[in-house]
């Protein structure tokens, strides 16, 4: 079916949830292993069908915010998740306090259980109304950033719009584009900070009421991750600021050069070449007709999987008023198909999104058919690994993207991902202090940022735009407000991507293969063995990242210089 045929209407929440309840007491109630399972299998279907009608809500409300039906649909589902989340804890229960709880490890592995176990420390009907908040002010959020519509160049632009005119070779252009992006977000400013304020206030009030001192350990509980802590991201982020950020700096100052430039401003930093950043040679309809090429090409999976993405209607590509910010995968599991929206606008960020988001739509392709959604249920980081690793897989097909740009696009795809660890660092650790000094004032949060800034990224010149040097640059960070604690796992991926890099170069069919199999076994095996079973590094293992700094450097050092200008 296409995506625009599929149905929508409304639930009826109340019987849906009487209903879901009697499951789980006949799940409770099981006296034998068939009927133990056949009421696991009940709560299955009915849940995969309620999840696939939220999802298509979610999607039809991002593609338009401004349609009054699914805006208003959309608050009844912020509304009822919470609920929906009450009857997931009691499953839970019922399952581990179940005598057939060793049959259904037998069957599925016991990181099912782990992942069970851990779920139960995110939720107590107490914090029922908090959760329902949070997802209100969420919303308010999402909805604020959808809103932009600037004035600039005769046209009425989103944020996203302005992406292209921030990458202009015209630095005069450059500059009043990223004021009227700045500028839009800097006059909303005490509208962010107030909404940050209550989420933060929230989180650590619902941090207090499951029994913590600070948010952060729901924060990792509600990230699923069961074999890493804090104290891991900190010894990480010290090997990215010790081994990735000196040569970050390097790459900056070589990138103020290449474009002209003695001192970079923050206007500057989205123009890598002074010949232009590499674009794209069409739009929509060029780009993803090179794209089935590409996986025609790649493998008989990705074939498959992109023929069924474009037949049915999957995708939702280009930007356009009222069209939320951002892009991202999803996937609805009765009809067993992923979903990808995205805002193109002409930049290199276009073909991106049709390897890393496809990356993710490939993965949750894979597993389509698993017999329960919770097997499929991995955290983040791992979730990054299938797309980052797409972008570098897909390398060998550029030239029909990008044609005589594709040089510049292979130095700056590989330049981009090695910059991006000492922000990704940065976000996490402020969110970190963040949540450890709930009560610092807006104020604070923003010189707080600045410090941390200028840790990681000490190249920013904010010279004339106030509201970054003041440290409000985070606040377009949407994870920031949306899934507090995300961002490491971006640059976590990243590290594991950049090893796949490094091997395809070497032996690219064993790559691929590990590639493949990563996906397939993603939810069945949490992070930190995941990866070593795949025939890599853990990041988080001392010298993971500064093993590969070498190989990455010879790669950008190797590539014709006549043609990256």
């Amino acid at each position: 079916m296409k995506f625009q045929d599929m149905p929508y209407t409304r639930p009826d929440f109340e019987q849906e949830i009487l209903h879901l309840n009697r499951l789980v007491d006949e799940l409770a109630a099981a006296g034998d292993e068939a009927a133990f399972f056949e009421a696991l299998m009940a709560i299955e279907k009915k849940s995969r069908t309620l999840m696939t009608l939220g999802t298509l809500c979610q999607i039809r409300h991002s593609i338009d915010t401004r349609d009054k039906f699914y805006a208003a649909e959309q608050d009844v589902w912020d509304e009822m998740g919470p609920r929906f989340q009450q009857i997931g804890q009691r499953q839970v229960l019922a399952i581990l306090a179940s005598p057939f709880k060793d049959s259904l490890i037998q069957r599925y592995g016991a990181h099912l259980i782990e992942k069970a176990e851990l779920s139960l420390k995110t939720f107590k009907p107490e914090i029922l109304e908090d959760l329902v908040e949070e997802n209100k002010l969420i919303s308010q959020y999402e909805k604020l950033l959808a809103s932009a519509e600037i004035e600039f160049d005769g046209k009425t632009l989103n944020l996203s719009g302005l992406g292209p005119y921030m990458e202009s070779t015209d630095r005069d252009m450059r500059r009043q584009a990223a004021q009227a992006y700045w500028g839009w977000l800097a006059a909303r400013q005490a509208e962010l900070d107030g909404l940050y304020d209550k989420l933060v206030a929230l989180r650590h009030g619902i941090g207090r009421k499951l029994g913590h001192e600070t948010f952060i350990p729901v924060a990792y509980a509600r990230m699923g991750r069961t074999d890493w802590t804090p104290e891991d991201a900190r010894v990480y982020r010290r090997q990215i600021a010790d081994s990735v950020v000196p040569l970050a700096q390097k790459l900056y100052r070589e990138q103020a050069q290449r474009i002209g430039i003695d001192q970079m401003k923050v206007y500057d930093v989205s123009l890598e070449f002074l010949t232009g950043n590499p674009k794209p040679q069409g739009g929509e309809d060029y780009l993803v007709e090179q794209a089935g090429a590409m996986y025609r090409e790649l493998s008989p999976e990705t074939d498959e999987f992109f023929r069924v993405m474009v037949g049915q209607g999957l995708m939702d590509l280009t930007t356009r008023p009222g069209k939320a910010g951002g892009g991202y995968m999803t996937f609805l599991p009765d009809y067993k198909v992923p979903f990808i929206f995205s805002n193109f606008n002409g930049t290199s960020g276009d073909v991106d999104v049709l390897t890393h988001e496809a990356g993710h739509a490939f993965q949750g392709y894979l597993q389509r058919d698993v017999e329960l959604m919770q097997i499929a249920e991995y955290t983040s980081e791992v979730a990054e690994i299938h797309s980052m690793s797409m972008e570098f897989f897909t390398h060998p097909w550029m030239e029909g993207f990008f044609g005589p740009d594709t040089e510049k696009y292979y130095y700056a795809h590989v330049a981009s991902a090695i910059k991006f660890l000492p922000y990704g660092a940065s976000v996490d650790e402020f969110q970190e202090w963040v949540y450890e000094h709930p009560e610092a004032t807006p104020q604070q949060r923003r010189a707080r940022y600045r410090e941390i800034e200028r840790k990681y990224q000490p190249h920013l010149d904010y010279e004339g735009f106030e509201y970054l040097e003041n440290g409000g640059r985070w606040q377009r960070q949407s994870h920031i407000y949306v899934g507090p604690f995300y961002y490491l796992d971006y640059t976590l991926a990243q590290v594991v991507a950049l090893q796949y890099f490094t091997w395809m170069m070497e032996d690219r069919q064993a790559a691929w293969q590990s590639y493949l199999t990563l996906c397939r076994e993603s939810g069945r095996t949490p992070f930190k063995q995941l990866v070593p079973k795949s025939g890599m590094k853990s990041p988080f293992e001392e010298g993971a990242i500064a093993g590969i700094i070498p190989a990455l450097e010879s790669y950008l050092d190797g590539l014709d210089k006549s043609r990256i200008k």
